[in-house]
């Protein structure tokens, strides 16, 4: 019989790891995105032409930054101090220091060797050590920051994950006409309604047993 856990994520039940199966594909997805998002990065530091990224005019007193602060910020190091005043940060904390500090949980709790700072070995060495960190109490988190990051760099970089409705197919748990696709994404359908993700092969058979249910309905 298999063991059941709660999820440390999303409290769902899990058999036998301690992060249920959705939320591994999600940390996995996120992290395979970031080196590519990461570039996206670098080429969107140029200001926006007539003023900042934030709308306001460039005719200051003072001389502006040479590029956009809200992407010169991620893209810069994070302070050698720590931060004692709420004013002191700004925006998101930088993009690799938020992948180089969980980067050296791992490396410290299994006792590895330091990885490059850099995007790739950093994302390299975390998702290499994804089933580890997801049987972490801390893997809460580490998903959450990680999922921030992400979306902080799609919002500057307009990669936001495109959503469709899938129109005519009912959720098999909650029977609403809620599911949905990301693009990208790992499932195949997701009910915005419950809980529900679905595969490719289990998606194509849900639509494939409510057609053939569909001119029974009409019959009776």
């Amino acid at each position: 019989m298999s063991a059941l856990h709660e999820c440390l994520v999303c409290q769902r039940p899990s058999e036998w790891s301690k992060t249920c199966e959705w939320c591994q594909s999600r940390i996995r997805g996120a992290l395979s995105q970031l080196p590519e998002q990461y570039v996206f990065l670098t080429m969107s530091r140029q200001r926006v032409q007539g003023g900042g990224y934030d709308g306001r005019s460039s005719k200051r007193l003072h001389a502006p930054l040479p590029g956009r602060d809200d992407v010169l910020n991620l893209l810069g190091p994070a302070s050698r101090q720590s931060v004692t005043d709420a004013e002191d940060q700004t925006g998101p904390a930088p993009f690799l220091e938020v992948l180089a500090s969980w980067a050296e949980v791992v490396t410290e709790g299994l006792r590895l060797p330091p990885v490059r700072r850099h995007v790739t070995t950093l994302t390299a060495r975390l998702t290499g050590h994804l089933a580890w960190i997801c049987q972490q109490p801390f893997v809460t988190d580490f998903f959450r920051e990680i999922e921030d990051l992400l979306t902080a760099v799609q919002r500057i970089t307009m990669t936001q994950p495109r959503k469709e409705l899938l129109r005519g197919v009912t959720c098999p748990s909650c029977e609403g006409l809620t599911l949905v696709r990301y693009f990208p994404a790992a499932w195949a359908a997701e009910c915005a309604n419950c809980s529900v993700k679905l595969r490719d092969e289990e998606y194509e058979r849900l639509v494939k047993t409510q057609a053939r249910r569909a001119p029974d309905a009409v019959k009776s």
